[in-house]
């Protein structure tokens, strides 16, 4: 009696043990949806222990939600009732592009552990700025698949020098920017018609090609991801721009250095040919108050918003129109603007520089593909299975948004200037990467 009563209690202890089993996702992707990810994650819990990364660990020096690497643990919500015991999200945003082939061929980086310290694993899941079936991994519908979770504005900016050839700067074409994709640079005499300028440059900044950012901005001019362009970086101690022909790493400053920023994970951005790792290493750039600075970019509406540096310039004020046209519609009064943004025109379909923001998930339990993931598919799901982790971070629900929904925190975001749009705002839509607009 004693042993069989003993039994019966150890084997409901160890069914309790497992269903009280640890839980753990692991996020990579878009740097410039990261503070989007980072404030509905941390929703996601009823309480919460969170760790920031550093260079050291994977990461960069920022904190909170403009950290590249983080990691949350504690108890989930009670919406995420396919979880029992503890979650703990680990986060490191190391790039659109980047973060869709790490997941689909499970590569290891680097992550921060429950207590913060670093740790080697593959990701689950990743957001991309650009869907995978605009690059070289596109998802197989079988292992892996790819859900829509909002939309991402970009927008054409300017160095904050105002005492140079940028003052003639107004606005941008298509044709423009697909010249200066192809030659690195282009004659500001195609803004002077002067024929003075021809011999003086603007240069285009350009992401490394794991850039969800820079995909769509090929993809609008109609090139295929591994379109040639040719990449000029600043050299900030010289006040010169240099061709980037190379893949060597550091800080600004020095025409050595192929790739601008911290590559991180084990120099994986090396990968990924030259330009600037991160939309903060570009926004450092177009920062720099030297007449010799005479360079614009494409950037997402959130790396857009503080072109810092020496100068610094805020709340968007070095956007520029693209083919005469404005992301919000505050048109020109989008400079300076600290309160809502209206994106009417991407919603009804007059703006053309925007994107689906994705995430790419597996369809088969994470720890049937790694032996380092304990999440099953019924725990992970998709934005349509109430329950799971991806059914309440993904929601795209009609109403009132979830607690701990980006479709939420980008609700939340709006008073302050939102830097996306929920799908459901949209009346517009395109059928792929830089496609037609349809209404």
């Amino acid at each position: 009696m004693k042993k069989t009563l003993f039994l019966t209690l150890a084997a409901g202890l160890a069914s309790t043990m497992s269903l009280m089993a640890n839980s753990d996702l692991y996020i990579v992707g878009a740097t410039a949806f990261r503070q989007n990810v980072h404030d509905a994650c941390a929703k996601l819990f009823t309480t919460k222990t969170e760790f920031t990364g550093t260079v050291a660990t994977g990461g960069d020096s920022k904190t909170g939600s403009s950290a590249a690497q983080w990691t949350m643990t504690g108890p989930p919500i009670a919406g995420i009732s396919a979880i029992s015991g503890t979650l703990t999200i680990h986060a490191l945003f190391t790039g659109s592009i980047q973060g869709i082939q790490t997941v689909e061929q499970s590569t290891k980086l680097l992550f921060l552990d429950a207590a913060g310290n670093k740790m080697t694993n593959t990701p689950t899941i990743a957001f991309s700025d650009a869907s995978s079936l605009s690059t070289t991994y596109p998802v197989d519908g079988t292992t892996y698949n790819e859900e829509q979770v909002a939309v991402q504005p970009f927008v054409m900016v300017k160095a904050v020098p105002v005492n140079n050839g940028l003052v003639n700067i107004s606005n941008v074409t298509w044709e423009q920017l697909k010249y200066a994709i192809a030659a690195g640079r282009i004659p500001l005499s195609a803004w002077t018609t002067k024929a003075a300028d021809h011999s003086t440059y603007v240069y285009l900044l350009e992401r490394t090609k794991d850039s969800g950012t820079r995909r769509t901005q090929l993809a609008q001019e109609g090139l295929a991801f591994n379109a040639s362009a040719v990449i000029y970086n600043y050299d900030s101690t010289n006040n010169v721009f240099y061709h980037a022909v190379n893949t060597v790493p550091g800080a600004f400053g020095g025409a050595g250095i192929g790739v601008v920023g911290a590559a991180g994970n084990g120099n994986a951005n090396l990968n990924w040919g030259s330009g600037y790792v991160g939309g903060g290493d570009m926004r450092t750039a177009l920062g720099y108050n030297n007449a010799a600075n005479m360079s614009i970019a494409y950037m997402s509406f959130a790396d857009a918003k503080a072109i810092s540096g020496s100068a610094g310039a805020n709340n968007w004020t070095q956007v520029l129109p693209f083919n005469g046209m404005w992301p919000t519609a505050a048109g020109a009064g989008i400079a300076g603007n600290t309160g809502t943004n209206d994106f009417s025109p991407i919603c009804e379909g007059v703006y053309p520089c925007w994107g689906y923001e994705v995430v790419i998930y597996p369809l088969v339990n994470p720890s049937s593909l790694n032996s380092d993931q304990n999440l099953t598919v019924s725990q992970l799901g998709d934005q349509n299975t109430p329950g799971t982790i991806l059914g309440v971070l993904d929601s795209q629900g009609a109403g009132v948004p979830l607690v701990g929904s980006l479709q939420n925190e980008i609700e939340l975001s709006k008073p302050t200037g939102a830097t996306a749009i929920r799908i459901s705002d949209m009346v517009s839509g395109r059928t792929s990467v830089g496609g037609t607009i349809t209404p």
